[in-house]
């Protein structure tokens, strides 16, 4: 048997194993290491190209960038950074039609800039925002579906885990990647502000704008899990080894969301809105700013983040109990990012020894169509895993196959990595195993159906369609600022 109908074979292998259940990391350790035994005909040498990998893979300093952030992240949903933040935010958007649902939007796009994992910021606006659009008469499904949507700028707007674990694995420059997400992320942002005020405008009821809208809101008790002192609500959430960078509720199972139990939520003044919300807006122009502006490389700026939002988040409700708990989230997630990028770098390596990467690369360059033809086709084929699996596994097993071809193509490797994140994004929504859906309804219980969410994310989905079809045409919009730099 050749070595490429070996990798071939151990491609096969390894999405039978991740469909079936088995762990993502096991999987790719094992089909690597099975793949080069029979590559090399030494159970010796595969071994030794193991552990080579294992030692050399993650010990480069750019590296630390990972926990850091997830530190970061970690420190800010473990307060009330998110709440204050949203109240602020509504502030801006209230006499607009579907103000509330539009300031969803954009909470939840500056809180991506301190968070990076998509359904870390569903699940803490499943408990903050979705409440407030019930009280105010939204539809549920457009609730819903705005909280979901709006959750997938957590991957997109920097720091995102997906573009450093895309940076990693490709050689491209993080620091470029954070920028590159910047201009996409404010245009989604503002394309989902538009589509929310046009159901508005079409479907008044949908936004609260009935006959007896006029009335005062209706308070809605908060379905959690109180605290021992009856103030704050928990979302239980512990990562698992299974699931890092998106992590699925478990990533959030020892966050505390801060959260009035039982009653109508207490309206904050504008000024206190607007102090609740400087701190976090403050983290987020120092670390991007700072990476724009070369002040610090993205593993420095890493570490100022995280010490900022230790400096910040004792101020905004977090206890030595959360405080420990964001430690033990961070040692969690970073222990299976970590594990996971040297399986991953295991499997590329044994790809590349088959020859099989050159093969296909030969393959794609010599096909008589355009680039994108073939950027459209690797787009189909990314949403199609998104259905199915998590982002980080997406990550994991397309770049290694796709990313020589990109380069084969000549085409430009920080585009295409947006590319790329937008079209998992839009997987984390599509049934049957969107992420995000199932993340807000293990949070919400049974006040939200999954079926509900999927529906009500559809509008969402169609809008991230188009922009990733505007994000292919215009390549400038993710290539703009990183050009500046």
């Amino acid at each position: 048997m050749s070595d490429v109908a070996i990798a071939v074979l151990s491609v096969g292998a390894l999405f039978v194993f991740v469909i079936s259940g088995v762990h993502i990391g096991f999987a790719l350790i094992v089909t690597s290491l099975v793949g080069m035994i029979f590559i090399t005909g030494s159970v010796d040498i595969a071994l030794n190209l193991l552990v080579a990998t294992a030692y050399s893979g993650v010990r480069d300093y750019v590296f630390a960038v990972v926990p850091l952030f997830i530190l970061m992240g970690a420190f800010m949903t473990n307060c009330r950074a998110a709440e204050s933040l949203f109240s602020a935010v509504n502030f801006l958007f209230k006499k607009l039609r579907g103000g509330l649902a539009i300031a969803t939007v954009y909470a939840n796009a500056i809180f991506a800039a301190v968070t990076g994992v998509s359904v870390a910021s569903a699940a803490v606006f499943s408990t903050i925002a979705f409440p407030q659009m019930e009280r105010y008469g939204y539809s549920k499904r457009l609730a819903l579906g705005s909280v979901a949507g709006s959750s997938v700028l957590g991957m997109l707007i920097p720091p995102s885990l997906l573009m450093i674990l895309y940076g990693i694995l490709t050689q491209v420059s993080i620091g470029a990647m954070f920028i590159a997400g910047i201009v996409p992320g404010v245009l989604l942002a503002l394309m989902y502000s538009i589509g929310i005020m046009v159901i508005g405008y079409l479907r008044p009821a949908t936004v609260g704008v009935t006959p007896s809208a006029v009335a005062a809101p209706r308070p809605v008790a908060v379905a959690a899990t109180s605290t021992s002192t009856g103030a704050d609500t928990t979302v239980a959430s512990e990562a698992s080894e299974g699931e890092a960078l998106d992590g699925g509720v478990d990533e959030l199972r020892e966050a505390d969301v801060h959260l009035p139990v039982g009653g109508e939520r207490k309206e904050l003044t504008f000024g206190a809105a607007v102090v609740g919300s400087i701190p976090i807006a403050a983290l987020v122009l120092l670390v991007i700013g700072g990476i724009w502006g070369g002040i610090f490389s993205p593993t420095e700026a890493s570490a100022v983040g995280a010490i900022g939002a230790l400096a910040i988040a004792p101020f905004m409700g977090m206890d030595w109990r959360r405080f420990f708990n964001s430690f033990k989230q961070t040692a969690i997630s970073t222990g299976a990012i970590l594990f996971l990028l040297i399986a991953a770098q295991a499997y590329s390596r044994m790809l590349a020894s088959s020859g099989l990467v050159a093969r296909v690369g030969r393959f794609i360059n010599g096909l008589e169509v355009s680039d994108f033809v073939i950027i459209v086709l690797f787009v189909l084929i990314l949403v199609v895993m998104g259905a199915v699996l998590d982002s980080s596994s997406i990550i994991l097993l397309a770049v290694p196959l796709m990313y020589p071809s990109i380069q084969l193509l000549g085409v430009d490797p920080i585009w295409f990595g947006i590319v790329l994140i937008v079209a998992v994004e839009i997987g984390l929504l599509t049934p049957p195993f969107g992420m995000v859906p199932f993340a807000m309804s293990a949070v919400l219980g049974n006040r939200a159906a999954v079926d509900d969410i999927f529906i009500g994310s559809l509008p969402f989905l169609i809008i991230m369609a188009l922009f990733l079809a505007i994000l292919i045409a215009f390549p400038v919009l993710s290539t703009w600022l990183p050009g500046l730099l």
